[in-house]
């Protein structure tokens, strides 16, 4: 589809306007309202009755003037998120316009990009001709960014990969971090975990004793040392004040080897040690359950069916902090929480972008009973409970 596009400045702002031609409604809204900040503003205007798309680009920074000057591998990475995050608001991918002109990043250097409904062209090849464009500009002095271009372009051509995949591909590596960042921590964290470790400490029964003990030998000790200065030295208050001294000094070394060793110390529980208690609690739980839960079964012919194999079961489209991935058109990392609350199970939505969609109506938290159709993203699944769990 040819597209009768151009460049306007209005005072302190600059557009990039493209007359509108097909008839839009959800994709309206999300450019209108500006829901996803990693896509240009945009706004309709109405000239000579033909409606035009007024994309803002002027409070942006153009990506080819600071391209040589980024780490192409984060900028990258970043970039594929945007695709994501677009995924995840239901948009089609082909219909985001990547180009030289059309990348451009914010003030924290984030990728934003132009969705215009009115065009179409498969994405990733327009990312191999963004790469490719780069590619005739970079200097080839700086050797790093013009092995990146090549084999991340080739990685492309080569594997055909999913957006999961290039993301993985692109992940910052543990070699990438500073070594300081690896080994320890700054010393100003290190001094103030110091100083919240001794202050949630207290002193246990056996530092008491030692204390008091330590009084009463000092005392005894006191006592026969102004015996021998009123007496003189006398064979047992000499004596007597050898063996409370030299008890005085066993006793003070003994309290500093125990402090030493951390023996008079009793920790106070505190709310992580709580959490941690309590995540042991429910791991056991997990373990002891002779059956699942329950299984989603997926209106969709060919699909494997969800089984609730534990308490806290987590369904979304990351292969991390779920226990089942899903990855489908709507769903989100980390989607909808399965889990069981006052003996009946429960789905919980996890702040997901297209909510959870129980027997039609959006849930926040809500029980589940057998014959419920929950709907994640685009799909659908019956539920089916199972009564003959053990806890």
């Amino acid at each position: 589809m040819s597209l009768k596009e151009q460049w306007i400045r209005e005072g302190f702002s600059n557009y990039y306007v493209v007359e509108k031609k097909r008839k839009i409604t959800y994709e309206k809204d999300i450019l209108l309202h500006h829901i996803m900040e990693c896509l240009l503003p945009c706004e309709l205007r109405l000239e000579d009755e033909t409606e035009y798309y007024y994309f803002e680009t002027g409070i942006y920074t153009p990506w080819i003037e600071k391209r040589n000057e980024m780490n192409l591998q984060e900028f990258f990475f970043d970039f594929f998120t945007v695709l994501e995050e677009a995924e995840e608001y239901l948009l089609n991918l082909d219909h985001l316009k990547i180009d030289e002109k059309l990348v451009f990043i914010d003030q924290q250097r984030k990728p934003v990009l132009c969705y215009l409904p009115d065009y179409e062209k498969n994405i990733f090849e327009q990312i191999r001709e963004l790469l490719e464009e780069s590619m005739e500009h970079i200097s080839y002095e700086n050797k790093k960014k013009a092995k990146f271009y090549y084999e991340f372009h080739s990685y492309l051509v080569k594997e055909k990969p999913s957006i999961l995949q290039i993301k993985e591909y692109l992940k910052p590596t543990p070699q990438m971090i500073p070594k300081e960042e690896v080994e320890s921590p700054p010393e100003k964290e290190i001094n103030e975990l110091d100083e919240e470790t001794l202050s949630e400490k207290k002193i246990s029964p056996i530092a008491i004793f030692f204390m008091v003990f330590s009084f009463f030998l000092l005392g005894a000790s006191a006592f026969f040392a102004v015996k021998i200065f009123i007496y003189g030295f006398y064979y047992q208050f000499v004596l007597g004040f050898l063996v409370f001294a030299g008890g005085f000094a066993a006793d003070v070394w003994q309290m500093w080897k125990f402090w030493k060793q951390g023996s008079i110390e009793v920790p106070i529980e505190t709310e992580e040690m709580k959490t941690e208690y309590l995540s042991m609690d429910e791991q056991k739980t997990v373990c002891l359950m002779e059956q699942p839960l329950g299984k989603f079964i997926s209106k969709k012919e060919g699909r494997k069916d969800i089984i609730i194999e534990h308490d806290g079961f987590i369904i979304g489209s990351s292969n991390e902090g779920t226990d089942y991935q899903l990855p489908e058109i709507g769903v989100s990392r980390r989607h909808v929480k399965i889990f069981l609350e006052n003996g009946e199970l429960t789905a919980e939505d996890l702040n997901s972008t297209n909510g959870t969609i129980l027997n039609g109506r959006r849930i926040k938290k809500e029980s589940l009973e057998s014959g419920d159709v929950l709907k994640i993203g685009l799909e659908e699944f019956e539920f089916l409970a199972d009564m003959r769990y053990t806890i």
